[in-house]
């Protein structure tokens, strides 16, 4: 089994590093293959918008940066992690940015969910479990609220955890979870 870590690179803080290292730990002790993919402006370029994923190569971003690397081993994981500051109650324009160039692995369509927002459907059968953990220094509550709902709305089928410095946290929650691909939708 393997799990992919995403980070974002410009934001390596004490925090960063210690959940970083702690999750790597984690998903070693459960017997995954683990790679760490750390993103950062000088190796993502944010989508033009051509809808080449879609027209021109089915499946694949057109434009030759790490994110044609990301979409690739991602869909070949079971599970894939992001790590993210939680800035504003968002995520880090970097961690958004490799989630909106995922784009690749839905289709160019449209359906409506129960809310009456609209959202692609899958283009593969299975995706990997994806969790998303946002972190930071000093986080509000409306903050860490905020980073779960905006997560949620992105994503049909995503854990989202918030490490405030307490591993012990991060690790129960990891603990209850498998490490397997989802038959849901992205």
């Amino acid at each position: 089994m393997k799990a992919i870590i995403i980070s974002d690179k410009e934001y390596p803080t004490k925090e960063y590093q210690d959940l970083k290292d702690l999750i790597e730990k984690f998903l070693k002790s459960k017997g995954l293959k683990t790679e760490l993919m750390e993103v950062g402006s000088d190796n993502l370029t944010f989508c033009m918008g051509c809808f080449g994923c879609w027209i021109k190569k089915p499946g694949e971003c057109v434009i030759n940066d790490m994110m044609s690397q990301i979409n690739r081993s991602v869909m070949n994981c079971d599970t894939v992690i992001y790590l993210s500051p939680i800035i504003f109650g968002q995520f880090s324009a970097n961690i958004k940015n490799t989630i909106d160039r995922s784009i690749p692995n839905m289709l160019p369509f449209f359906e409506t969910r129960t809310d009456g927002s609209t959202m692609h459907p899958s283009r593969y059968e299975t995706y990997p479990k994806q969790i998303i953990i946002g972190y930071g220094e000093v986080l509000f509550e409306e903050d860490k609220q905020l980073f779960i709902d905006v997560t949620n709305k992105h994503r049909r089928n995503i854990e989202v955890l918030i490490y405030e410095g307490i591993a012990r946290n991060i690790l129960n929650s990891l603990n209850k979870m498998e490490f397997v691909r989802d038959r849901g939708k992205l």
